[in-house]
């Protein structure tokens, strides 16, 4: 099921702009410190990448080489019977980020890249939105929720993390 669901995100037709990258109307210009860096998430609705992957353990990657990309791409994809193709990118002008929430007994769990900026050293900042659930109805399954982005190549990169409990009604 994850993989036919997932097959359909990966398509160039499905990747769209997180709004909170993508906005142009940044109070700082481009390369200045506290400009918005657009970033491309690999699911275009607000959901992580995927619930179930091989990334048991919290973790942010940054990947700039293809030989990484597809070491990552597979662990993601790890337990399923078949692992899609990674989708292409141009690690000269590009990198990718990953961000995995870990193991969590049950459903319910999330994780996001929400967005990036630039910081006066010439890395940038990244958000990352960690999602738990409080008094809701969800799956009882183990989940690792993981979510990927990519975006245009800089320096060092440092993480932001934002928590929020989703709480059902």
């Amino acid at each position: 099921m994850k993989q036919t669901l997932y097959a359909y995100v990966l398509g160039g037709v499905s990747l769209v702009v997180l709004g909170v990258g993508a906005c142009s109307d940044s109070a700082s210009p481009p390369g200045e410190p506290g400009a918005r860096i657009p970033i491309v998430r690999l699911r275009s609705d607000p959901y992580p990448f995927a619930f179930y992957s091989g990334l048991d353990k919290p973790d942010r990657i940054v990947i700039r080489d293809p030989v990484t990309w597809q070491i990552v791409w597979k662990k993601v994809w790890f337990g399923d019977s078949e692992v899609p193709p990674a989708p292409a990118v141009d690690f000269s002008h590009e990198m990718i980020l990953v961000a995995a929430l870990g193991a969590r007994s049950s459903g319910g769990y999330a994780i996001l890249i929400d967005g990036a900026t630039e910081v006066a050293n010439g890395g940038i900042s990244v958000t990352i939105r960690s999602i738990s659930p409080l008094s809701c109805i969800v799956t009882a399954a183990f989940t690792q929720p993981v979510d990927i982005a990519r975006l245009p190549i800089r320096g060092n990169v440092e993480f932001t993390e934002r928590s929020e409990v989703h709480k059902c009604q």
